[in-house]
């Protein structure tokens, strides 16, 4: 609730946007929806098909070579630098990578999930505040209309 003696920057709703999304965040997000089991997965396919394809391609040159090519497979950036070239290899780069698509949109859909309720809190609070101020109209100070109507007009910009 607000206070009559409270400045129209008190009042205002701050403005400054949607934070950035961190990437320590991500963990916390990945968390909230569940998704430990597939990341646990997602890192373990990755080092187990690194080690195969690094034991079978010996052209590839070791696991840290075969990690590598893992994580372009994996972001689809696909170099060329490195290149499966047996059957088992190419089977476990395919099994890597098709896992890797669904973990990754999954992850997608939960940094977007969350960046949404976020937003619609914001947006909540904001409205709820706006609210408050309304009902305290009378106790209002000139100063604090004119913030106020300020605060209408911009709102109205905005929507139309």
């Amino acid at each position: 609730m607000s206070e009559p003696n409270e400045t129209p920057e008190k009042l205002a709703p701050k403005s400054s946007g949607p934070e950035p999304l961190r990437f320590r965040a991500i963990w916390p997000v990945i968390r909230a929806a569940g998704l430990v089991p597939w990341a646990i997965t997602f890192v373990v396919l990755f080092l187990i098909v690194s080690l195969i394809v690094s034991t079978v391609e010996p052209a590839i040159g070791g696991f840290t070579n075969a990690a590598w090519l893992m994580f372009q497979v994996v972001t689809t950036i696909g170099l060329g630098d490195f290149t499966c070239t047996s059957i088992v290899g190419r089977v476990a780069a395919i099994v890597l990578s098709v896992y890797s698509v669904f973990f990754l949109a999954l992850i997608t859909g939960a940094v977007v999930t969350y960046c949404g309720e976020r937003m619609n809190a914001r947006r909540d609070a904001s409205a709820a505040q706006f609210l408050d101020r309304l009902e305290h109209l009378p106790e209002l100070s000139p100063e604090e209309l004119a913030a106020l109507s300020e605060q209408v007009k911009q709102f109205d910009k905005h929507w139309k």
